[in-house]
């Protein structure tokens, strides 16, 4: 599985690396489980929105795998997909740099700082799901 390197822009810093890591597992556990809540075939993994939040801020531990985080009782989405991952690092850094909504004019500013215009229309919503997840919103209109 090939990855692609992205242009970093001026406002990115090495902390969003680092709070990237932090919530990357986090991320993609969420997203099965939301996968799952609509109808996927992913496992139900019990991982409520409470958790996400607990693990990617690392007071909780992560489960490994599929397996359930201990709690309580027991449309189609894309897959979160590894390819797709500095696209949502770079939405989830911009989210914590741009004290804004995803609007026109926030778009055009993450669009010209990404730099590849062709990767930018290939990984767009991934760049959008990782915005939303930075500041906590659903993320529906990301598949447009």
């Amino acid at each position: 599985m090939a990855t692609t390197q992205y242009t970093r822009p001026s406002w990115y810093t090495d902390e969003d690396d680092s709070a990237w890591s932090k919530v990357q597992a986090a991320f993609r556990r969420d997203w099965k489980q939301t996968k799952h809540d609509f109808g996927g075939n992913e496992p139900n993994l019990n991982q409520q929105v409470g958790d996400t939040i607990s693990q990617a801020a690392g007071s909780k531990p992560i489960p490994p795998g599929n397996a359930k985080t201990p709690h309580s009782n027991d449309g189609k989405l894309d897959a979160y997909n590894d390819d797709d991952e500095p696209a949502y690092r770079y939405g989830y850094a911009a989210s914590r740099h741009f004290n804004s909504e995803w609007d026109d004019k926030t778009e055009a500013a993450l669009r010209k700082d990404f730099g590849d215009s062709t990767e930018w229309e290939r990984r767009q919503a991934a760049i959008r799901r990782g915005w939303a997840y930075g500041k906590n919103k659903d993320c529906g209109p990301c598949d447009k």
